[in-house]
């Protein structure tokens, strides 16, 4: 019988195995937030649409919101929507000055049927969600702090749209049909992908495998494999805002002509700020090459396989930040931020316990609960006010919804990490059923230092290596 602490167990094992490579690819990902703009994205809770793979930017780039059908309080007194947007422009002012922050508004729509649970698949009305955010933030900001955009993402194929305030629609899907792609290396310039990258920290990175090479197999490592994604990522990014400003004409090397042609004459009338115009191609070429291989996985699946995709598979609720380097599809969603979060809390509930009875689970409904820390915590007060008290506020809002009868994960993570660091803050709850607190040798004003936590965390680490 497979246990809630087994399952608790693997998952942070693969979280570990995922952080390092994060750790070990910083400057990567260094290099290509220097050339993106900062971005925000709100979208909904569900786990087919999960965090920024689809849009070709590393975890730690995004800062997301996930509500249940992106529904939110647009009230100015919900303090965590508008506080997750303010942190997002006044990083771009002071870091990526001249080139405004994005915000984008996700729906998301099924062609197989199976849209958007807390809309009843009513596409018209998840539509609706998402343009009464981007009227409203778009009258609080002004357009050289923040670019407002929306999004669709077909959930089937995992295109995406990008929809601009004057109802110009960007889409992925219509350019994969229009340009007949049918496989990743579609997207590009057959003379690119034959030979090797001619940047050598990247191609050293790559194992000096050519790009086609990479995007070979049911599976290719071009999307699969983190380390070869991320310095894909990051020298698309950087060769085409490069180009884009210098000379134009040099994208059509690396994309191919009609995809690019179809891209600038969509948008081309649009007064789209000039350090954002490079970014959004990078995206729409980015998300073309990822539906398309989603599309080639979804063709080698098996009937059960394939529905098990199109369909909520999530197999636990995560409620808090910093769950980026999950799967998608993996579980449902929920963030601060909604101006309610117990009826996010009850959708998630509701998912859960309707994929319970199509996939079997042995143990009880799982939940993981995490807080994501900017930062270091000097003192015990700084864990307390930015972790503990948090994770008590939360547990108590999970408790409401999902009772007793639930397995708990209660954890933080560093935003710049995404490792998540399992505590206990309420040790007598038999709810918490995962038995490592990194905290609890140290868990008072007394014992309590900076140096001590990080040896404990990197203990904890040192365990799983082991």
């Amino acid at each position: 019988m497979k246990t809630a602490h087994d399952y608790f167990h693997k998952y942070l094992s693969q979280n570990i195995s995922d952080s390092d490579v994060l750790q070990r690819m910083q400057n990567v990902i260094a290099e290509f937030s220097a050339r993106a703009p900062k971005m925000i994205v709100m979208k909904c809770i569900d786990g087919r649409v999960h965090g920024s793979a689809a849009k070709g930017y590393p975890p730690t780039t995004v800062l997301f919101g996930r509500t249940d059908g992106n529904k939110v309080s647009l009230d100015r007194s919900n303090f965590w929507f508008w506080n997750r947007i303010d942190r997002v422009v006044k990083s771009a002012y002071f870091n990526t000055p001249h080139t405004p922050a994005m915000f984008i508004a996700f729906m998301h729509h099924s062609k197989s049927g199976l849209g958007c649970a807390s809309h009843g698949s009513n596409d018209t009305e998840a539509l609706k969600s998402i343009e009464l955010q981007m009227k409203e933030v778009r009258r609080q900001y002004r357009e050289d702090e923040l670019f407002v955009l929306g999004g669709d993402t077909e959930t089937d194929t995992m295109a995406e749209a990008l929809l601009f305030m004057d109802g110009t629609r960007l889409d992925s899907a219509e350019i994969i049909d229009y340009c007949n792609l049918n496989a990743p290396a579609d997207v590009f310039h057959k003379a690119f992908i034959a030979q090797k990258i001619d940047d050598i920290a990247t191609c050293r990175n790559l194992g000096h495998e050519t790009p086609a090479a990479l995007l070979q197999g049911d599976n290719p490592k071009f999307f699969a494999n983190l380390d070869i994604c991320l310095n894909m990522q990051n020298y698309l990014m950087r060769t085409v805002t490069t180009f884009i400003r210098k000379e134009r004409t040099e994208l059509y090397r690396i994309v191919r002509p009609d995809v690019l042609d179809l891209i600038f004459n969509t948008i081309e009338h649009i007064d789209i700020p000039v350090n954002l115009l490079g970014p959004i191609v990078y995206q729409t070429v980015w998300n073309i090459a990822y539906s398309l291989n989603h599309r080639r996985l979804l063709n080698n699946m098996n009937d059960a396989e394939r529905i098990a995709q199109l369909d909520h598979a999530e197999e636990l609720a995560c409620y808090g930040d910093g769950f980026e380097v999950l799967p998608r599809n993996k579980s449902v969603l929920v963030k601060t931020g909604r101006g309610d979060d117990m009826e996010a809390l009850q959708v998630a509930k509701a998912v859960l316990e309707k994929n319970r009875a199509r996939y079997h689970q042995e143990h009880k409904l799982l939940v993981h609960i995490n807080v994501e820390v900017n930062g270091q915590m000097m003192q015990w007060e700084d864990f307390n006010d930015n972790v503990g008290s948090r994770i008590l506020t939360m547990l108590r809002n999970a408790g409401d919804v999902f009772g007793t009868d639930v397995a708990i994960l209660t954890s933080y993570s560093y935003r710049n990490e995404k490792r998540f660091y399992p505590v206990k803050i309420s040790r007598e709850d038999e709810r918490l059923v995962y038995p490592v607190d990194v905290i609890a040798p140290i868990n008072s004003i007394a014992r309590f230092s900076n140096m001590l936590l990080k040896a404990e965390e990197a203990i904890y680490r040192m365990k799983f290596a082991k």
